[in-house]
């Protein structure tokens, strides 16, 4: 994909012949986790051998294992793995097939909004993307991408769009010490059927300004009053939320469900309290 400012052409990441020479030995007692890491691995076209754990040594690239199976003094790049870990560590086994530790840079592009995009570059070749479910989700996801793929240089690029949503992907990812810029995203409206990663992409490729501290959350009145909208037909009809809790959820303190239960009660409050005082 081109980018709009015309920098380079990106291509997708895929394994070379000359990486799928290289091997992953996996050392896992645990059955389940075994069989499930196979799978992941055939997936993903990663070549991989089932290692004998008192084997002297190892003719492989990187050690998939656990933290029980792992042997002691074993000199291989070793990767520990769980059940809840699998699709980090086969991404993690793949980079380490394709890149050996050699990545010089790596970018990662954040569309914002109530689903964002996120694209990962390493030497302006793309080699992650992931939608999300919610604003929260992004600053794991970053995490993880810098664990999986390790580089001389780190950079997050954030689109300007979506002012409250940004700002709250910002923070969070500010407390990681990462240098993040601010992407002016104008011109990466895209019309395929993953248009939220083709715009990170873009916005992974141009160059924006870089703040320099964390930035003010603070939900125009149109935002308040979408929520409040959606508060309605997220409780069927029953009730709107009041403005406060508005800003709580457009906040991201507060999702949209623990704000209705949380309307819900307070109006039975009342209903009770003019109860009392029709009694009296």
């Amino acid at each position: 994909m081109k980018s709009s400012s015309g920098e380079r052409n990106i291509s997708d990441w895929n394994l070379s012949s000359c990486d799928v020479m290289r091997r992953v030995g996996v050392l896992i007692s645990d059955a389940k986790l075994l069989f499930e890491l196979i799978e992941a691995l055939r997936a993903e076209g990663i070549p991989f051998e089932l290692e004998d754990p008192k084997a002297q040594s190892r003719d492989i690239e990187v050690l998939l294992t656990t933290e029980a199976d792992r042997p002691a003094g074993d000199s291989s790049k070793a990767i520990i793995c769980s059940l809840d870990t699998i699709h980090r560590c086969v991404k993690e086994a793949k980079a380490v097939l394709r890149y050996k530790g050699k990545i010089k840079s790596l970018i990662i592009g954040i569309d914002p909004g109530s689903t964002p995009g996120i694209a990962v570059l390493a030497d302006h070749l793309l080699i992650d993307s992931a939608a999300v479910d919610s604003p929260e989700e992004v600053v794991g996801l970053v995490s993880d991408f810098t664990m999986v793929y390790p580089s001389n240089q780190v950079l997050v690029r954030i689109g300007h769009g979506d002012r409250t949503v940004r700002n709250r992907i910002f923070n969070s990812i500010w407390d990681l010490g990462i240098p993040i810029e601010i992407v002016d995203e104008s011109n990466t409206s895209t019309k395929s059927d993953q248009k939220d990663i083709d715009a990170a992409i873009e916005i992974a490729l141009t160059p924006g300004y870089r703040p320099v501290k964390k930035q003010i959350v603070a939900p125009s009145d149109g935002e308040i009053a979408d929520i409040q909208r959606k508060s309605r037909i997220g409780s069927n009809g029953e009730l709107t939320i009041s403005r406060s809790l508005a800003g709580s959820v457009a906040k991201g303190e507060m999702s949209m469900e623990k704000a209705i239960e949380r309307q819900k009660c307070s109006k039975k409050n009342r209903r009770k309290g003019d109860q009392a005082s029709n009694r009296t």
